[in-house]
This record gives C-alpha cells, sequence and structure tokens, in this order.
C-alpha cells in the first residue's frame, strides 16, 4: 500500500492545528489571564495605599514556630538564639521582603546548624523550618578545658556542655593545638578531625549497643610527630590514634580511618580483627590487668602485657 507524501501546503496546516490546540488548553488561559491582570492589579494595590504587612490576618507569632524532631543535645533555646540575630521581633508579617532569606542566613549562621534544608513561607502566617544539625561526636580535652567537636571537626558552644555530659562522649586526649576560630568553624587541625572520625565509626549503633560501649573505650590518645598541627593528608599519615578503654587497656589503630596508607591494613579489615578478638577473647582485658593490642599488623593481631592501672577522665 502506497504512503501518502506530505506536501509543503500540509504543514503550515499541521503547525496552525498544533499551536490552536496549545491555546485553547485551560491551563495556558488561566497562565495568561493572570499575566496580564498582574500589572492591573499590582498598580490598584499600590494607589490603594494599604500595607498589607500590617494587616492582622499575615502575623506570625515567634512562639507557633517550632524546630521539629530536635536532637536531645540540642540547647532548649537555639531557636531564640538564632531569632535574636535574625532581627526579627516576638510578631513580624511573613509578608516583609527576603524574610525566608534572613531566616535561612540566621540559622546558617548557628554553629549547631549543619545545614538549612528549607525554609518554607505558608501564608497566611505559617513558617516551617527543615534544618540538619551538628552532632557533638568528642570532646577534646586541653588544659584549658574540654572543647566539644562534631563529625567534621567543627568547634560547637562549650557553654551548651555541662559536666554532667563528660561521660556521654569519648574523650580525645593528646592535640597540642587550640581552636583556630570560634564555635562553628573548624578546629584547624586535621588530627582532630581524624579522631573524630575514629570517634564516630565505634559510636554508630548496631544491634548490641555501640562499639564504643562494648569495648568499654573512653579515650582516644592522639601520637605522632605531627600530632601538634596537621594541615595537609601527608602529615595526617604520620599521625597515630590509640583507643583506651576504662580499666587501661590500649588498642592501637594506626591512622585515621579514612587515611589511605600502604603499610597497615584498611579500617574495615582493622575492625573486623577487633571484633574477633572480642569474640575469641570475651574483652579486652585479661585475668592479669590490661593488655596492649596492635592492629598495624598485616598477618595477625600483637598483644603484650601492661601494668595495671585505671583511667580517669
Amino acid at each position: 500500500m502506497a504512503t501518502k507524501k506530505t506536501t509543503d501546503a500540509d504543514a503550515p496546516r499541521g503547525f496552525f492545528r498544533r499551536w490552536r490546540s496549545w491555546l485553547y488548553d485551560p491551563r495556558v488561559i488561566v497562565g495568561l489571564i493572570i499575566l496580564c491582570a498582574a500589572p492591573f492589579l499590582g498598580n490598584l494595590l499600590s494607589k490603594s495605599g494599604t500595607d498589607f504587612t500590617t494587616l492582622p490576618e499575615y502575623q506570625v507569632d515567634r512562639r507557633t514556630i517550632q524546630l521539629k524532631e530536635t536532637p536531645d543535645y540540642l540547647p532548649a533555646d537555639l531557636l531564640e538564639r538564632t531569632w535574636q540575630r535574625a532581627g526579627l521581633g516576638q510578631t513580624f508579617s511573613i509578608l516583609e521582603p527576603d524574610l525566608a532569606e534572613r531566616i535561612g542566613h540566621a540559622f546558617e549562621e548557628s554553629p549547631w546548624v549543619r545545614k538549612v534544608i528549607q525554609v518554607r513561607l505558608q501564608y497566611p502566617n505559617r513558617i516551617d523550618l527543615e534544618l540538619e544539625y551538628r552532632q557533638p561526636v568528642a570532646l577534646v580535652q586541653l588544659q584549658q578545658g574540654f572543647y566539644p567537636v562534631d563529625r567534621d571537626g567543627i568547634l560547637l558552644p562549650s557553654m551548651d556542655f555541662s559536666v554532667k555530659q563528660l561521660d556521654s562522649y569519648p574523650i580525645i586526649e593528646g592535640i597540642q593545638s587550640v581552636p583556630r576560630g570560634t564555635a562553628g568553624n573548624h578546629w584547624g587541625d586535621l588530627s582532630v578531625w581524624g579522631a573524630t572520625r575514629l570517634a564516630e565509626m565505634f559510636l554508630a549503633e548496631s544491634e548490641n549497643g555501640s562499639l564504643w560501649d562494648r569495648y568499654q573505650f573512653v579515650k582516644i590518645r592522639v601520637d605522632g610527630q605531627a600530632a601538634a598541627q596537621a594541615q595537609t593528608v601527608e602529615e595526617l599519615h604520620q599521625v597515630a590514634y590509640r583507643l583506651i578503654t576504662k580499666k587501661g587497656s590500649e588498642v592501637i589503630w594506626g591512622v585515621a580511618p579514612e587515611v589511605p596508607d600502604p603499610t597497615e591494613p584498611n579500617a574495615e579489615t582493622k575492625m573486623k580483627r577487633l571484633e574477633m578478638y572480642l569474640r575469641d577473647f570475651g574483652g579486652l582485658q585479661t585475668a592479669q590487668g590490661p593488655v596492649e593490642i596492635d592492629l598495624r599488623r598485616w598477618k595477625d593481631i600483637a598483644r603484650r602485657s601492661l601494668p595495671q592501672q585505671g583511667v580517669t577522665r
């Protein structure tokens, strides 16, 4: 059967047919009406002299705004602090210019907020906030006191932690540097970052609780010639970490978990070896006292006895 050829005269008809079908689409018609009416409505409102930001139905009371699904470790007054920093009053209008941007920026400046996911303004007077928070994973111990840090080595506000919380987090000792800036900034030392990565890995929850609790660890000790302040990955290769238990046993971990080193097994292999050791020996403490366990060897685990001693925090 022969097919019908499309002539030059048919092409314009097809074009106009598609154009007419699109133009008669109800959604397109509504859009065109709104587009044409917008200048007229804007001019009418401006001439009316009405300040819509003062209308009661658009007023927001800050007390109606809540941070959803907040972790227990966050300070109770986080919202109030951030609101004051944004320069917003107790009552304000949802129609204020750049309101969402100002609120988002205020939370971005908070040392407790890792990321502002969304600030949603819902008319007439509702605001929803979706935030990602920084989670403390360890406390860096210096002569001046304890400094909380998150998984990325970001300094968190010390004033938001009480003495009772010291037992809730691993202690990082052996750091010789001081924070480079205020809370919300990176410590400025990759040695701290490596320790926080190690702490986070052992704090991960499983069916039997965290490995940190199962092994009864209390401290991460930082050793190495670059421990004073590691600025590069090359310097971080010279930093080693030890895990200290409550009764004084020590696990020589080696380099930070995410730092590849051809002279040591990777982090996954070390974790499996430690799990096997716990299964075979029941713990990191022998009847004779504490032991030192070296996970850096390729073929097996090296172990030796240590003097009897306790660990204080």
